[in-house]
């Protein structure tokens, strides 16, 4: 499996062991990829057309991942988050957003999309605020590294006194989709931050010029029991309810989280077509709660899984996926299943695509779809004998596997380096600045470090 250089070429067909098809695994079948986008999946034996054929025994391919709830700027908190309790955005998040420049933006985004790559996701979807002058850094990062991009700005009109009135939201927003139009890979989004941070008013301008734009608008909600509290006592109804009474919800929202959901709540996400981001490790780390995410999925709720900025590794994300219904759910009510393995890897393929507006651009192996593609070795003690491809994928594969990251039919990393950028590089010229940035920032700790809780 070693013929990597001829993955390069522009035109080629990709033979490995196994391709992870929206129909199942197809074993024996080529992937042509030209200019970028896959022309098709031969699976009957049909002759390949007239390019360079790679053959890959041992290989899989598969969708590249994509990651429906992201904020890229927070690489350099690390561990400091570690054992915070909940409602951390208000002590940790928003006061380093608060520092960021325009350099540190760039780095910052720099160093997630790097190791995103080395993790196994080809998309990003970035929720966040920001204005056009650091956006626009976040962007040219996205662009250097290759990966692909939906970059998101919006506005929280509680927390910022410039904030424009709801009726005045246009030209910001629309300033923001003619940026990402200037990057080859950025898509557009809006975002609000939560009922916590945002005027009904505001939400509802917003989530109106998304729809109208045909781009997706990003909000969090129903997260955690502060904000469950605060939108009861302010405006006696939940989140998600306090959405929908401003026309919040919709085919283009996409919720993040929604872990601490009642059965109404469920139904009005299903009746109005929201999408919701299921974010497991974010849950463990640092929720109240995790999503029903198998339950979403059997009433027809598009569901993504997101990481939220915890960890950039897409397989250990699969699994945090699975493990955590089995815990809330599987062990209740005796299923050992929670739905079986493919339904996290589409979860975390064609649906992180589909929930982020990108569902016809990229998420599968199909004709027509952008060749986002990871190529894995399987032939490893840890994944042979293979059974159940999709099982293993979820409960066996992880970064280690990955050989090469494509984006776009475009070789941008092999065996966890990147071919674009130098990422040792990076991370010995950017170190000290992120190290500057962290002592800088007036972030509040709540818990501290671990060595501060061992026995004296």
């Amino acid at each position: 499996m070693e013929d990597l250089e001829a993955l390069a070429g522009r035109s080629k067909v990709v033979c490995p062991d196994r391709v992870v098809t929206p129909h199942g695994v197809a074993v024996g079948a080529g992937v042509w990829v030209d200019d970028g986008v896959i022309r098709d999946v031969i699976t009957d034996g049909s002759p390949y057309p007239d390019v360079p054929v790679i053959a890959m025994p041992g290989a899989v391919v598969m969708p590249g991942i994509v990651d429906a709830h992201h904020h890229v700027e927070q690489p350099f908190a690390k561990a400091v988050s570690f054992g915070e309790p909940a409602q951390m955005w208000k002590r940790l998040w928003m006061p380093l957003a608060s520092i960021l420049t325009p350099e540190t933006a760039y780095v910052a985004a720099k160093w997630t999309f790097l190791e995103c790559l080395r993790g196994g996701f080809t998309t990003i979807v970035d929720s966040s605020q920001r204005k056009a002058v650091l956006n626009e850094q976040v962007m040219r990062a996205a662009d250097e590294v290759g990966i692909r991009l939906v970059a998101s700005t919006g506005i929280n009109d509680r927390f910022d006194d410039s904030a424009p009135a709801p009726d005045a939201v246009d030209e910001v927003l629309g300033a923001h989709l003619e940026l990402c139009a200037t990057f080859d890979r950025v898509t557009p989004s809006v975002a609000c931050g939560t009922v916590q941070s945002t005027s009904g008013p505001m939400l509802g301008a917003v989530a109106r010029f998304a729809a109208e734009a045909g781009v997706v608008f990003q909000v969090h909600a129903n997260e955690h029991t502060g904000e469950i509290q605060h939108s009861l006592e302010h405006f006696h109804r939940r989140p998600l309810e306090h959405l929908h009474d401003h026309g919040a919800l919709g085919p283009h929202t996409l919720i993040a989280h929604a872990t601490l959901v009642t059965p109404s709540e469920l139904t009005l996400l299903a009746d109005t077509g929201t999408a919701v981001s299921y974010n497991p490790v974010a849950s463990a780390w640092k929720g109240n709660a995790v999503a029903p995410a198998l339950e979403m999925i059997e009433r027809g709720i598009r569901v993504g899984l997101g990481t939220d900025a915890t960890r950039n590794d897409a397989f250990r994300l699969l699994d945090a996926a699975e493990f955590a219904q089995r815990l809330t759910v599987g062990l209740a009510t005796d299923d050992f299943g929670v739905g079986s393995g493919f339904i996290w890897v589409e979860a975390g393929t064609a649906g992180g695509a589909e929930v982020a507006g990108i569902g016809d651009l990229t998420g599968t192996i199909s004709a027509g779809q952008a060749a986002d593609l990871l190529v894995l070795d399987a032939f490893q003690l840890e994944t042979m004998p293979s059974h159940d491809l999709e099982w293993e994928l979820v409960r066996f594969f992880d970064r280690t596997a990955i050989t090469a990251v494509l984006v776009g039919g475009e070789v941008v990393s092999v065996k966890g380096q990147p071919t674009r950028v130098d990422a040792d590089a990076v991370l010995s010229d950017e170190l000290q600045l992120a190290l500057d940035t962290m002592e800088a920032s007036p972030i509040e700790v709540v818990h501290g470090p671990s060595w501060h809780h061992r026995p004296r």
